[in-house]
């Protein structure tokens, strides 16, 4: 009796065993050679883009960048863009101007290169007359944390970062547009009246000319300094938080990006 139940039990396990290998059989066959009746391989999603602007004869600024772009600190949140638009609308009275604004509040390197795969931002800078960018502030002071830790080697880690970074975006913002004016915005310091001024204004000045020298390394493209404008009378340009500018700091950055910008008038 046990070696009739012996003899069963292995008829099955050989009749498992062919099955097994019938159906692996089957299954090598439809994926390397896509048998019919198998489902479809998905296609390659095609990249996702958005209609190409049209030349109207708007002369028209594309603005990116961290909370400076955006206007933290201004009461009525114009920032750099809203005064650098002004200045221009007020210097080309006849000329119309389109400003797009992507400010971002607390936007680093890395993430402001990840902003220029969106479809609608990309589109804006193809048309663009002139592109804007600030960025880099919050690379190095990190919501202040890099005050508590103003090493050479930390900040020299820290910039060399930024400055591979920067050169992706301005090699793809360059990729997208070849002949748009391209201003980058200089870091100032914000913290000149406290301790270690003459530490952290070292280290903006040494980022400033690392961030110019890539720059420099793009055609029609310059960092525009704002050291300078901030340096003598600090505290009379800082908003509330005591980090980003107030509406005359604001302005003077808007006034001076402005003073950069050409461009031909349309013949009539």
């Amino acid at each position: 009796m046990n070696g009739r139940w012996i003899q069963g039990l292995m008829a099955v396990s050989a009749l498992s065993g062919i099955i097994w290998l019938g159906g692996l059989g089957w299954t090598l066959q439809d994926y390397f050679t896509g048998a019919a009746g198998s489902p479809a391989a998905p296609a390659p999603v095609a990249e996702e883009t958005a209609p190409p602007i049209p030349d109207d004869g708007k002369f028209r600024v594309v603005a990116l960048g961290d909370s400076l772009t955006r206007g933290a600190g201004d009461p009525d949140g114009k920032g750099y863009v809203g005064y650098m638009a002004d200045e221009l609308k007020t210097k080309a009275a006849e000329q119309d101007i389109l400003v797009q604004n992507y400010g971002i509040d607390g936007l680093r390197t890395p993430e402001l290169a990840a902003s220029l795969t969106k479809p609608a931002v990309r589109a804006e800078l193809k048309a663009a007359d002139v592109i804007v960018v600030s960025i880099g502030g919050n690379d190095l002071f990190r919501s202040g944390e890099t005050l508590g830790n103003l090493d050479p080697a930390n900040i020299s880690t820290l910039q060399e970062a930024y400055v591979d970074d920067l050169g992706g975006v301005l090699k793809e913002l360059r990729t997208l547009n070849a002949s748009a004016e391209l201003f980058l915005i200089g870091l100032y310091n914000p913290f000149i009246a406290r301790e270690n001024t003459e530490t952290t204004t070292k280290i903006v000045r040494d980022w400033n000319y690392r961030a110019a020298e890539t720059a420099a390394a793009y055609p029609n493209t310059v960092l525009v300094p704002t050291l300078d404008l901030f340096q003598l009378k600090m505290q009379d340009y800082l908003a509330l938080d005591q980090f980003h500018p107030n509406a005359e700091g604001y302005k003077l950055i808007g006034e001076r990006v402005a003073s950069l910008i050409t461009w031909e008038e349309e013949s009539e």
